[in-house]
């Protein structure tokens, strides 16, 4: 019985999170489960994205990259710049 309390304390320490990609991704989606206490800077770094590549939106809202994980949808946006 103490492997499945584990398991289920472990389980319960995961956020899911939608990533939904705009502007020249290879991706469209992804769904991810991440640690509790995890920031997004982290969770994109190791998907090969630059933090500072990108804007996050969750609910419409602008969020920092390094907010930590909320369960939820957010969308990755690029940011494009030039001159």
């Amino acid at each position: 019985m103490g492997k499945i309390s584990k398991k289920l304390q472990k389980r319960s320490s995961l956020k899911k999170i939608k990533f939904k990609f705009v502007g020249g991704f290879d991706i469209k989606e992804k769904e991810l489960e991440v640690e509790e206490g995890t920031r997004y800077s982290e969770v994109l770094s190791s998907l090969g994205i630059n933090p500072e590549t990108v804007v996050l939106v969750k609910d419409n809202i602008p969020i920092p990259t390094d907010d930590f994980v909320e369960e939820g949808e957010v969308v990755v946006m690029r940011v494009i710049s030039g001159g």
